[in-house]
């Protein structure tokens, strides 16, 4: 779904998600035809190719054999670098996220609203170990009503590093944060997307 380029509408609320599996099939929040909600964890990690989001004109995903975001058509990849050695942070098997942000006034005459969707998020969260390092990260890509796109990047390591954290856009650096690392704790970042 997400490689070709025809427009799917989202069902019920802007954005639904959407996972593309190696064999050609696909699986969405609501079936196409039914309009029936399918159960996110009936999604078969093992065979995940992209998942993300689409609805609104556009589609966010990312590709799971490596990690990188596929924004509205742009290509964001995020690595940590430490000791001028990058590592793709998301370059193993991944756990796909996504949720949605919401609020719902409520009064003592009328009771519940109806509620209000904030933002819908999706994303990965995954470990890499390369020799005595062990990296645990999640990305999660926020889509809020009404500011800007960002990336919310949570990383930690099994001992102290002393890197950076590197974001690419279209295979250009764009930005690099300081980014050290102590053992057994995270370290976050809330990254605004830049086209």
């Amino acid at each position: 779904m997400f490689e070709k380029s025809l427009d799917f509408k989202a069902i019920n609320i802007p954005y639904n998600w959407n996972v593309d599996y190696w064999d050609g099939t696909h699986l969405s929040e609501y079936d196409e035809q039914t309009r029936i909600k399918n159960d996110f964890y009936e999604i078969n990690k093992d065979s995940i190719a992209r998942f993300g989001l689409f609805g609104c004109g556009s589609k966010y995903f990312y590709e799971d054999s490596d990690g990188s975001f596929n924004l509205k058509g742009k290509r964001v990849e995020i690595f940590y670098e430490v000791d001028g050695r990058q590592y793709r942070v998301g370059s193993h098997q991944k756990d796909p996220i996504t949720y949605k942000r919401a609020y719902a006034d409520y009064n003592n005459v009328q009771g519940p609203q109806r509620s209000n969707i904030e933002s819908i998020h999706f994303g990965y969260k995954t470990r890499i170990e390369n020799g005595d390092i062990k990296l645990f990260y999640q990305s999660v890509v926020a889509l809020p009503a009404f500011t800007s796109i960002f990336i919310e990047v949570k990383l930690s390591a099994n001992k102290d590093l002393n890197g950076d954290l590197v974001f690419k856009v279209k295979g250009k650096e764009v930005e690099r944060y300081r980014a050290p690392l102590k053992a057994g704790k995270a370290g976050q970042i809330n990254w605004t997307v830049k086209y």
